[in-house]
């Protein structure tokens, strides 16, 4: 079964926006920048995630959600131990996108930190649907592992494709795919969380994923 739950918007984490802008330093004027972008994105974004919850079998190297089989070694060393999982997709909605190409044709900078909020309040988004998640499964007596998403670590990106049709993205929180796996609205994420008996340190965020030239890579 596919649940949905709307949820209003955290704080926004302004050094975080900054981050995801490149802006190491950020002067006075790109610091009010990165705040009137966000103060103009927080008033069109919309923040949903749908999910359900799915059996899982790991042997070896192979990871079986029942919907999706897939080879890859770092989800399956991720996800040993667990005895389901869930799955979700989250998005702030098409408005974003919108307001963001309209400011790349009237201020490129305006329409860049706008960007970076976006990317903020996903994660942000994701954050604490993560949160609930692990404390909604404690009361099962069960702990959640970090996050994997498509794309990340060896898990190609067209996995995509199972996962928007077990989820209904588009029916549920109006999420698409086109033909290149890429989604739309674009500041979107699919995961998938790990739920297992024993509580583990697991590597998540930057640790898990094999590009180590990435520019947005924390130390």
């Amino acid at each position: 079964m596919v649940h949905v739950r709307r949820y209003d918007a955290p704080p926004v984490d302004l050094a975080e926006v900054l981050r995801y802008a490149a802006c190491r330093q950020a002067t006075e004027e790109v610091e009010a920048l990165a705040r009137a972008a966000a103060d103009e994105g927080s008033k069109v974004i919309r923040m949903q995630v749908c999910w359900l919850e799915t059996p899982l079998q790991v042997e070896g190297d192979r990871v079986d959600l029942g919907f999706l089989q897939a080879e890859t070694p770092k989800l399956a060393q991720h996800l040993r131990g667990c005895e389901k999982a869930v799955v979700f997709a989250a998005t702030v909605g098409l408005e974003l996108d919108r307001l963001i190409a309209r400011y790349g044709r009237l201020s490129p900078a305006k329409g860049l930190m706008l960007q970076a909020f976006g990317a903020e309040r996903i994660e942000a988004l994701c954050d604490a649907f993560c949160a609930d998640l692990a404390a909604e499964y404690a009361t099962q007596g069960l702990h959640t592992r970090p996050r994997f998403s498509p794309g990340y670590g060896d898990l190609p990106l067209e996995y995509q494709r199972e996962i928007f049709h077990a989820l209904q993205c588009g029916k549920h929180i109006g999420l698409y795919l086109n033909d290149s796996c890429l989604m739309s609205p674009v500041k979107s994420v699919t995961a998938i969380v790990g739920l297992c008996r024993e509580d583990s340190d697991h590597e998540k965020g930057c640790a898990v994923c094999a590009k180590k030239d990435c520019s947005f890579r924390r130390g």
